[in-house]
């Protein structure tokens, strides 16, 4: 989650996203994550730009993969 100018939100936003999970994090592991949490964010972003037009994905799921 990014503001709409894609800012990294801010520590504080952080910490209500991580209560509002239920992941009752402490500050050390808040302080951890969040670097984390902002590169991901940028990669989602650089996905959710891409136009796909009516080239769309189709994905498939087997459920023997890997085959034994």
């Amino acid at each position: 989650m990014t503001t709409p100018r894609g800012d990294s939100v801010t520590p504080e936003e952080f910490k209500l996203i991580t209560d509002r999970a239920g992941l009752g994090m402490s500050q050390e592991e808040l302080d951890h994550l969040k670097p984390l949490y902002d590169l991901y964010s940028l990669y989602l972003q650089q996905i959710h730009s891409i136009d796909l037009r009516a080239e769309d994905m189709g994905v498939t799921f087997h459920p023997e993969w890997p085959s034994a």
